[in-house]
């Protein structure tokens, strides 16, 4: 009998809420999950302006701030079921991804927002995903790539996503292949430090680029890519994942050092950047374990999707064509919420849900932490999950 599953997520940049209803078929590794809607709710006003505030120093949350952002969250989970047809007491069980790189300086205590989330909805909600691979010695990134082969993984074709996110990272999952064939790692610098750059570059009065409308109004300098594309994250050899200070403080401030030794604008600057994540992408795309002479559909996620000019030239590394994941059923806005309700049902089913091989983990973790819903719905999963768990050894299954 199908799954219905929520899953939820919080952008890196905080912009707001995504959530996603997927309908699931079949248990573990073999689940066939389809999305059936998505939206993506912004927070409000007041939210953003502590966000804005906390871009430059660390500041106090006060509780009202949580309480909107958990609002946000129960609001988002709302309408998406509301789209869907499909009512709180359809709901097998809730998946929210907490952001894996917040762009500002204070944290959010994720866990009251999701108990919040848990007590209004009266949904069991599985969170905190990253945690258990982390206490195995994993990165507790690329923890959605389970998800991610579940939904691309096709007999047919081979199928590479590009996630143009904080950080630009991909997963390739070649035609037919299991799980342990698929290959995922953080390629570098994304949406993040462009955002930087910009905020910094005007003194905090603009945040984001849209549409990549300043970046194109200036020009590329060629010997500033050049020394870029030499850094040493970037020649490393997969599995890696970004360190929050690799393309940090630090490379920032030489990054605007450089920029005034060659007398270049801030659009220069932004232009050349984003030259730079194109190129290295398409280093990324071209390289060992990918494949590249076989023909393969590329699809795009993230925020960078919406920057016209990032697009342009991430398709001109890739070959000429990429395309949304939307058209696969994959909201490219959305791609982490999806995850996030994927997770659920695979923690749900006792199956572990990272790859050690591309986390760095020493073995497979059932991943999250469950905050139960009301008495009915926590009576539900647990007899669902007692049931799936009468044989020990699958919870501790290699993915």
């Amino acid at each position: 009998m199908p799954r219905i599953l929520l899953g939820l997520s919080v952008s890196s940049g905080l912009e707001g809420v995504d959530a996603a209803v997927v309908r699931a078929e079949g248990l573990g590794l073999e689940l066939r999950p389809r999305l059936v809607a998505a939206l993506r709710v912004v927070f409000p006003p007041a939210v953003r302006d502590w966000i804005a505030a906390s871009r430059t120093a660390a500041v106090i949350l006060p509780e009202e701030v949580v309480r909107a952002v958990a609002e946000t969250a129960v609001f988002a989970a709302r309408q998406v079921l509301g789209r869907a047809t499909i009512s709180a007491r359809e709901v097998f069980a809730a998946g929210f991804l907490e952001p894996a790189r917040p762009a500002t300086a204070f944290l959010i205590p994720w866990p009251e927002v999701v108990g919040r989330l848990a007590h209004q909805l009266g949904i069991t909600t599985f969170h905190g995903f990253p945690d258990r691979d982390r206490a195995a010695g994993g990165s507790g990134r690329l923890i959605t790539v389970l998800a991610d082969y579940l939904l691309l993984r096709d007999v047919q074709e081979s199928r590479l996503l590009i996630h143009l996110g904080a950080v630009a990272s991909l997963v390739f999952v070649p035609a037919r292949a299991s799980v342990s064939a698929t290959v995922g790692f953080e390629i570098g610098p994304g949406n993040q430090f462009l955002d930087t750059l910009l905020f910094h570059g005007t003194r905090g009065k603009e945040c984001v680029d849209a549409g990549g409308k300043k970046a194109v109004q200036g020009k590329c300098i060629e010997p500033l890519i050049t020394r870029w594309l030499e850094h040493p994250h970037l020649l490393r050899r997969p599995p890696k994942v970004v360190h929050p200070d690799t393309f940090g403080r630090s490379f920032l401030l030489a990054a605007f050092e450089q920029a005034r030794e060659c007398r270049a604008s801030l659009a220069d600057l932004l232009c050349t950047a984003t030259h730079w994540i194109a190129k290295a992408i398409g280093q990324a795309v071209r390289g060992p374990g990918l494949e590249p002479q076989v023909p393969r559909r590329v699809i795009l996620t993230g925020g960078g999707v919406r920057n016209g000019f990032l697009w342009q030239l991430v398709a001109q590394q890739c070959g000429g064509h990429v395309e949304r994941a939307d058209s696969l059923g994959l909201p490219a806005l959305g791609r982490n919420a999806t995850a996030a309700a994927i997770l659920t049902a695979v923690t749900s089913d006792g199956i572990a849900g990272n790859l050690p091989a591309l986390t760095g983990a020493s073995s497979a973790q059932w991943l999250g932490h469950i905050c139960p819903g009301d008495q009915r719905h926590w009576s539900r999963c647990c007899a669902w999950m007692a049931e799936q768990l009468n044989d020990v050894v699958r919870a501790y299954r290699v993915a």
